[in-house]
C-alpha cells in the first residue's frame, strides 16, 4: 500500500501528537525528591554567583591567552559560550524538567 504526500503527512501527524497523549504524566518528573533542594540549590547559587563568574573569567582569560598565541580571537569564543552556559544552564534545566502543559 502506498500513501500519498498528503496522507502521509495526516498519519505521521496523527501518531506525532497521539503519543503526547501517553507522554503526558512524563511532564511532573520534575515535582520530586524535595530531600535533594538544599544540593540543588546550593550548585545553583555557585553556577550563577561568584564562583561562576570567576569560573567564567578564567575560561576567558584562558581563551584570550590560546588567542594570542595562535594569532586568533576564535579560540576566546568556546570560553565565552562556557561562560553563557555556566550562567544561563539553571534557568534552562528549571524551564524544562518543571514544565506544565
Amino acid at each position: 500500500m502506498k500513501l500519498s504526500k498528503q496522507q502521509f503527512k495526516y498519519l505521521f501527524g496523527t501518531i506525532f501528537l497521539g503519543s503526547f497523549m501517553f507522554l503526558m504524566p512524563e511532564v511532573y518528573a520534575g515535582t520530586g525528591g524535595s530531600e535533594f533542594n538544599s544540593i540543588y540549590s546550593t550548585i545553583t547559587g555557585w553556577m550563577q554567583g561568584t564562583l561562576g563568574k570567576l569560573i567564567t573569567i578564567a575560561l576567558l582569560i584562558t581563551g584570550i591567552g590560546f588567542g594570542v598565541v595562535q594569532q586568533s580571537v576564535v579560540a576566546a569564543v568556546p570560553a565565552i559560550a562556557a561562560g553563557l552556559i555556566l550562567n544561563a544552564a539553571p534557568g534552562v534545566i528549571d524551564g524544562i524538567v518543571t514544565a506544565v502543559l
